[in-house]
């Protein structure tokens, strides 16, 4: 396969929101440039990009797909990225290793809501990005409104390079305002051609409005645009080129994927605008001692490449997709991981959907998959010699718990080797094993991700899952004092049973856990069996006693007892300190008071300010805090603490107040007692539950 130099390459992510036609552009761009013979439809399932079965199945797309094509003799690496936001960790993952993106929005709804957190996101990771308008031919397609959506979210820095020809259903190509041509799309070619009389005016218009944002960004065009006020085809290009490169300039185009009026137009301005793989000529990372350090990126240099997804493929099994940043990458190398593993690199390929092309070497700048890796997953460096580490991908921290058990018992270990086999594949979730509460948490992104999950487990490991609401790890305390006997005693027919205590029991302060006290005298209990009795306080407080959760924080004395020389035993003793502290909840509470303590969490969230009442009041009706708030541009940030159990599915919750726009993020705070009707809720649960015997 042909190598491309690193100039000669661009790296492109697709990023969009569902439902605004991203991947049906990413299968028009390869069927414009005769990459593929024949475009692929989401619609009937023949897309290259979306061919996973689940993909074909939903008519979304569920994980990142990669093809490539050429355009005027640059390699243009596609990305395709989901939209639905429980699946958007391959779009992190993605933007680390391009140099541009493509941000689509829908001509027929503009800058919608839910375009939000993707824009933000790109401009956290300083990606030079285009707008693309696309569906510019359906029924409610509206250019100048779509235009103004954009300017008023983005700011007057997304500017039109491009204007449309025709509208709605008669919209047919556009004019390039750079070259002064028009590119309409006759039958299956796009065609260049004069710009038609009734737009010439308009077109004039517009390109003088590129004038300023070009000349700004270079001061040598700044000093010559404000003597001539005009500037060259060339200069135009440079200029807004550099203004794309730093971020202070976002050109908006006009597609229509499905008849691909404007794609070619598109590809051209990606090959003309956006940054070439040698514009990052060096990367920050890590060094061998961890310090932070910088890596010179050259197509001559000491290798450096960076995984930044893996996937299982049911042909040629598990593929790693990689990014070379310097020197080159070949079937065979024998290189080291940021970890000190060996690796030697399997059959590498540049994919176009699942069909892949064989490459004997992969040069700096590309992109490419390595089959067969034993050690190396997404966020791992290679490198030849040496150690440097570039970041690791900042996937979205899982907020979505649901509790998961096998069907079928015995399957656990299958369960859990399933799932860390798909993890492989998608980080972007977590498998919490937690013993003390007797459960394991899957926690994703949200509902669709853990039933995508749950649903990939089934086909690839034969193992259904049963999910329930979360066990939330609750605590029991006492909030008084008493003094209570245990005695226990039985006769067997041979030695029997023989130990009694009494003991003080009461309240320790918050967070000074357990606290055992001897305050015997006249060994009216042995030493011996005094450890025992704080053995047997101490299991039984871990069992709990008002509903089945650890008590806590509290101090026990024993300061009487009794005991018979024959009977007594270590095993009495801890029955008789056990049936003590029943005592003293179950026939005393009214003294000790006991209580049950929930975990508050620290809520983080991040809204439109539009949805930040609706989001306040919804924390209100959980029995949250709301904490106090602040501007954060035209979003808002919520701080707040919320009981724990009160977070069930809030991140469905709140997408669905926000349109999908809202984030948030949690940690733990602190215990506080819960309300009455709460613990009389759980003590009845915790009742009916030793009732069937679970």
């Amino acid at each position: 396969m042909k190598s491309y130099p690193m100039d000669k390459i661009r790296n492109i992510a697709l990023v969009a929101p569902h439902g605004v036609g991203k991947t049906a552009l990413a299968d028009a761009m390869l069927h414009v440039t005769g990459k593929v013979g024949r475009r692929g439809n989401v619609d009937d399932g023949s897309s290259v990009f979306d061919y996973l079965e689940e993909e074909i199945e939903k008519k979304e797309t569920i994980s990142a797909s990669l093809a490539w094509t050429e355009v005027e003799g640059c390699k243009i690496n596609i990305i395709d990225t989901p939209g639905v936001a429980d699946f958007r960790g391959d779009v992190y993952a993605s933007l680390g290793v391009v140099e541009g993106a493509l941000f689509v929005v829908k001509a027929d709804g503009g800058y919608e809501i839910a375009s939000d957190s993707l824009w933000r996101l790109l401009r956290e990771h300083e990606i030079p990005s285009f707008i693309v308008v696309n569906r510019m031919n359906k029924e409610h397609a509206d250019w100048q409104a779509s235009v103004e959506s954009i300017q008023e979210m983005v700011g007057v820095n997304a500017v039109p390079v491009q204007l449309p020809i025709g509208d709605k259903e008669g919209f047919r190509g556009v004019v390039d305002l750079i070259t002064m041509k028009a590119y309409v799309t006759e039958g299956e070619k796009t065609v260049e051609q004069d710009i038609p009389a009734d737009l010439q005016d308009a077109a004039q218009a517009a390109r003088e409005a590129l004038l300023d944002p070009a000349a700004e960004a270079v001061d040598e065009l700044m000093e010559k645009y404000l003597e001539e006020m005009t500037l060259t085809d060339e200069e135009l290009i440079r200029g807004l080129k550099t203004g794309i490169e730093s971020g202070t300039f976002f050109p908006v185009l006009a597609t229509a994927a499905d008849s691909e009026a404007g794609v070619q137009a598109l590809l051209g301005s990606v090959v003309d605008l956006l940054p070439s793989a040698a514009a990052r000529s060096e990367v920050e990372g890590l060094d061998a001692a961890g310090e932070e350090a910088t890596f010179a990126c050259s197509p001559d240099g000491d290798p450096l490449i960076y995984a930044f997804k893996k996937q299982y493929e049911a042909q040629g099994g598990d593929v790693v997709w990689v990014r070379v940043f310097s020197g080159q990458a070949s079937s065979g190398d024998n290189l080291n991981t940021q970890n000190g593993d060996s690796e030697r690199l399997g059959q590498m390929s540049a994919a176009v959907g699942k069909h892949k092309d064989k490459m004997d070497t992969v040069p700096a700048g590309d992109i490419a998959q390595a089959a067969k890796l034993k050690v190396t997953g997404a966020g791992i460096t290679l490198t030849g010699k040496g150690t440097f580490q570039l970041p690791p991908i900042p996937f979205p921290v899982p907020t979505n718990a649901e509790a998961i058990s096998p069907k079928t018992a015995g399957d656990e270990d299958k369960m859990a080797a399933g799932l860390n086999k798909i993890h492989e594949e998608d980080p972007t979730f977590n498998l919490d094993h937690q013993p003390h509460l007797s459960q394991t948490l899957l926690v994703t992104q949200g509902d669709m991700h853990t039933a995508y999950i749950l649903d990939k487990l089934k086909r690839t490991a034969g193992v259904e899952v049963e999910r329930s609401r979360p066990r939330v790890a609750f605590k029991e305390t006492l909030r008084g004092k008493t003094e209570v006997q245990g005695r226990h005693k039985k006769q067997t027919g041979g030695r029997g049973q023989f130990g009694d205590v009494h003991l003080r029991i009461e309240a320790n302060e918050r967070g000074a856990g357990f606290e055992f006290l001897d305050e015997i005298v006249g060994g009216v209990v042995p030493g011996k069996f005094i450890p025992a009795v704080e053995k047997g306080c101490r299991e039984t407080l871990a069992d709990g006693l008002i509903a089945g959760y650890e008590m806590v924080d509290v101090k026990v004395a024993l300061f009487f007892g009794s005991y018979h020389n024959v009977d007594s035993s270590e095993a009495a003793f801890k029955s008789a300190a056990r049936i003590a502290l029943q005592k003293a909840v179950e026939e005393k509470a009214g003294e000790v008071r006991p209580v049950i303590l929930e975990p508050i969490m620290n809520v983080r969230i991040v809204v439109p300010k539009d949805y930040m009442g609706d989001v306040m009041g919804d924390i209100s009706t959980r029995r949250g805090a709301i904490q106090g708030s602040e501007a954060e541009g035209p979003f808002q940030i919520i701080s707040a603490q919320v009981p724990e159990d009160e977070l069930y599915h809030y991140a469905t919750s709140l997408r669905s107040m926000t349109q999908g726009t809202g984030t948030f993020t949690v940690e733990p705070s602190h215990y506080a007692e819960v309300p009455g009707d709460v613990q009389k809720r759980l003590v009845e649960e915790y009742q009916a539950s030793r009732n069937k015997g679970d």
